[in-house]
């Protein structure tokens, strides 16, 4: 690799996990500003009342409420649409002409359903792991896994969280990294999608899903990589929780169990026999050496990971 190329990844990386760490730093004012102007409205509502009743009220209002994550959507994209040079929603859209397959489609929510096994197994095995020391992981497994209970949550966590989620990660991402290869691109965007989620299982969990998704939107379209990412959070989310409501308790936990275990099972299999293809897709897309090592070099990537990860860390203990 020469030395231009080596200063440009660094280049690359060190803007982007910039961009990433002022969209986080970004989205915590809005959710202050938010959350401020909400107990104001319901100190005011409790006026010659309980204050204490009104900041309890308030608090059990922002818990279930996505309305603060709406609003920091918008900004989210701004930062990133100035980045792509207002480019974001244009030419950085084109896509593949690769057609979807049903058995594309079934492959990928197989592979999706086994990244929720695994994120069920990695949380059981750390919980118990950090049990040791007194310390639990069910708050930041509950965080990640919650249903929505509110339209202002599933309107975030089903379309909206998706929708910008793909816009930033995969359209801006790949956009910026897919010169150096696709592989390069799908590895460093996905580990960048999985740190900005601030938790610690739901990173290794968000990583995994991003390299299906950056795959996608390679190969096929950023449109197909957020009817996936909707259809992950609303079908296999949101969706059998609704499923699994009317189900008698006895079964829910049997019928999880057969879609994971089934699912993952059949992710394997494809896995296995889709090897010789995979190996020679990295193969041929695989970066030039030295590629990583200059991307871990960027200042800015590890800026944004040490405070995402320390405020992974910092939630084990509330």
């Amino acid at each position: 690799m020469t030395s231009k190329t080596n200063q440009e990844i660094r280049k690359d990386v060190s803007r982007f996990s910039g961009l990433c760490l002022l969209y986080t730093l970004a989205m915590s004012a809005v959710v202050t500003v938010y959350s401020i102007a909400t107990l104001m409205i319901f100190i005011y509502q409790h006026r010659g009342g309980d204050l204490q009743a009104a900041k309890e009220a308030a608090s059990q209002f922002l818990a279930n409420d996505g309305g603060m994550y709406l609003c920091a959507v918008p900004v989210g994209l701004l930062i990133f649409w100035l980045y792509r040079k207002k480019q974001l929603f244009s030419t950085d859209l084109r896509h593949k002409k690769r057609a979807m397959t049903p058995k594309a489609f079934l492959i990928l929510t197989s592979l999706l359903l086994l990244a929720q096994t695994f994120f069920n197994l990695f949380s059981q095995f750390f919980e118990s792991f950090l049990n040791i020391f007194g310390l639990s992981i069910m708050s930041s497994v509950e965080a990640a896994s919650a249903d929505s209970t509110t339209w202002t949550m599933f309107l975030y966590s089903a379309i909206v969280g998706p929708i910008s989620e793909e816009l930033i990660f995969r359209v801006a991402g790949l956009r910026t990294f897919e010169k150096y290869g696709k592989v390069f691109a799908i590895s460093f965007s996905s580990l960048l999608f999985g740190i900005f989620h601030g938790n610690l299982p739901q990173i290794i969990f968000a990583t995994f899903v991003g390299f299906i998704f950056s795959y996608v939107t390679l190969e096929y379209s950023v449109f197909w990589a957020i009817g996936l990412h909707i259809f992950n959070n609303l079908v296999l989310g949101d969706g059998l929780a609704l499923i699994y409501s009317y189900l008698p308790g006895v079964l829910v936990g049997l019928v999880h169990l057969i879609l994971l275990y089934g699912g993952s099972g059949l992710a394997l299999y494809f896995l296995y026999s889709l090897r010789k293809e995979i190996s020679a897709y990295i193969e041929i897309n695989k970066p030039e050496s030295g590629s990583f090592r200059s991307a871990f070099m960027s200042v800015w990537f590890w800026l944004f990971t040490i405070f995402m990860i320390g405020n992974a860390v910092y939630m084990l203990f509330l």
